[in-house]
């Protein structure tokens, strides 16, 4: 018994630990979206080249692990959260996707279409939210500024995409790019700023720019470290007791 209650106590605390690097990674996480609201926008081809997102870290990264992992962190923090300005774009009606989502406990979609970059393929541009299924009578042309946000990872409970159907759960540039007949960027999509780029869609509202950073790590710590304690706690009131009956 006293050997698993040291193995628990190790891992308890180890979560404990791990919660603090957490906690770490995650102040820095809201650290930098800080530092990108205060730059002014800069053309978007000036951040990302044709092939960047493979090629982070190719040119100019040392070889070694350690030191291309941090360089590459680097790369990636430069144009990560970016508020960016694209060229004129043109919406096409049939270029629009509604995707199922909800904003502040209301269920409706994100609006998406893409647009074309100097060169490469075309980046994906959340156009915002809306209660009910956008569409467009005619195309609508507008001068896209928005903040670069990196491609979202598809959740293991995320329902999967049925694009014959219309119903759509994630951003999949693999499958929007096949239905639209155009390669789509996969390391970046943009989140449109709806009034600097005076878009006049009925029904589409600003949704959030950034993604949501809830910071309880530091919490979450403590409770590991406490639980590590109150059961040692438990374990020598238990000895102490099981030692007075012997006693007796």
């Amino acid at each position: 018994m006293l050997i698993t209650v040291a193995i628990a106590f190790v891992l308890l605390n180890g979560l404990g630990v791990w919660q603090l690097y957490r906690l770490h990674w995650k102040e820095g996480l809201i650290a930098d979206l800080a530092r990108t609201e205060s730059l002014a926008p800069v053309p978007v081809d000036s951040l990302l080249s044709p092939n960047s997102e493979t090629e982070f870290g190719k040119r100019d990264c040392a070889p070694r692990p350690l030191a291309r992992k941090a360089c590459v962190a680097s790369e990636r923090q430069n144009k990560d959260w970016r508020s960016v300005t694209l060229p004129s774009c043109t919406i096409s009606p049939d270029r629009l996707v509604n995707m199922h989502s909800e904003m502040d406990g209301t269920p409706g979609y994100r609006v998406l279409t893409s647009c074309p970059l100097a060169s490469g393929p075309n980046l994906l541009i959340d156009l915002g939210f809306a209660v009910d299924k956008v569409t467009l009578s005619a195309p609508q042309t507008i001068a896209p500024v928005g903040r670069l946000r990196p491609a979202d990872k598809v959740g293991a409970f995320t329902p999967v995409n049925i694009p014959a159907s219309g119903e759509w759960y994630s951003r999949s540039v693999t499958e929007i790019g096949k239905v639209w007949s155009q390669p789509l960027r996969g390391d970046y999509f943009l989140v449109l700023d709806v009034a600097a780029s005076k878009l006049a869609v009925p029904g589409i509202q600003q949704g959030p720019v950034t993604a949501p950073l809830p910071n309880r790590h530091f919490e979450y710590a403590l409770t590991w470290f406490g639980l590590a304690w109150v059961m040692i706690g438990i374990f020598v009131a238990f000895v102490r007791q099981k030692q007075t009956q012997a006693q007796m």
